[in-house]
């Protein structure tokens, strides 16, 4: 595992002068990327099917490419303990999690003990029931994201919430989703992970969120989309990462997660992005 200035020293001039040499399938970068964060984390769904194969060897491709930090999505049936072993034996950390609305309600005690153990410093619930997608159902949603965030507070954890694209869509009464749960929420208390990918499929412009909601974006999910709209790697779309990334960072951004939902080559994906990221000549 090495850091981003690190990851520069180690990398020869030349490679600055052809990215294209350095991008799998001959296709060339759609643009640089200036990431300040230096722990580049990477969501773990996104290798969800390597992990279950071979958790071990996954891990530690993680860690080779460059990664510092992993947001899990579950453990694979291990217990928290052995998951943190695993980690540690390849030097990541878990940064934080995804948690249903379900662990919220029940057991919520046993979730953040969990976290705690493995080493994290935020939990996240990363999407919410079609049933209770409603005003009414996400005012009271609201209300149990303000206790799950008290819990966690008390725990030494932060709490987010993870969108996808129907939180930015006007409900029947005309109240948009995403208002209405950060508007019902206590700011210091229940932060939002902006997934820029689903932010912009759903209409909402991420660096105008971002400035609105100055302090509560503590974490992104980094996954980029052609003007078709198709996910694909950081850097094969039209997202402007390089201007996103640092003025969230300058607004509360810790935590940065690259993620594809539906990757053909789950490591390469992952590997691709990363060099993406990294490789811009323009940092110091």
């Amino acid at each position: 595992m090495i850091d981003r200035r690190g990851f520069l020293a180690a990398v020869p001039a030349t490679a600055y002068a052809s990215k294209r040499a350095l991008s799998q399938g001959g296709a060339s970068f759609s643009r640089d990327v200036t990431l300040p964060i230096d722990r580049i984390g990477v969501q773990l769904y996104t290798v969800r099917n390597e992990m279950a194969a071979n958790a071990d060897a996954t891990l530690a491709t993680i860690a080779e490419i460059g990664y510092a930090e992993v947001e899990l999505a579950g453990l694979y049936g291990m217990t928290a303990r052995e998951m943190r072993a695993k980690l540690d034996a390849v030097g990541l950390r878990a940064a934080s999690s995804h948690h249903g609305i379900d662990e919220v309600r029940s057991g919520w005690e046993r979730t953040l003990a969990a976290a705690q153990e493995l080493g994290q410093s935020q939990v996240v619930v990363p999407g919410l029931p079609g049933n209770e997608r409603s005003a009414e159902g996400l005012r009271r949603i609201a209300e149990d994201f303000n206790r799950a965030a008290e819990a966690a507070r008390a725990a030494g954890l932060r709490f987010g919430y993870h969108n996808h694209e129907w939180e930015f869509r006007p409900l029947e009464d005309g109240s948009v989703p995403m208002e209405l749960l950060l508007d019902g929420t206590e700011a210091e208390l229940v932060d939002w992970q902006m997934d820029i990918f689903w932010t912009v499929h759903g209409g909402g412009d991420p660096a105008r969120a971002i400035r609105a909601r100055s302090g509560r974006v503590t974490s992104v999910h980094v996954k980029d989309r052609t003007a078709a709209g198709d996910m694909v790697d950081v850097g094969d779309g039209i997202i402007d990462f390089s201007r996103l990334i640092p003025l969230a960072e300058g607004l509360g951004l810790r935590h940065a997660f690259v993620e594809h939902d539906q990757p053909q080559d789950a490591l390469a994906s992952v590997r691709r992005s990363f060099r993406h990221m990294m490789l811009n000549p323009g940092r110091p």
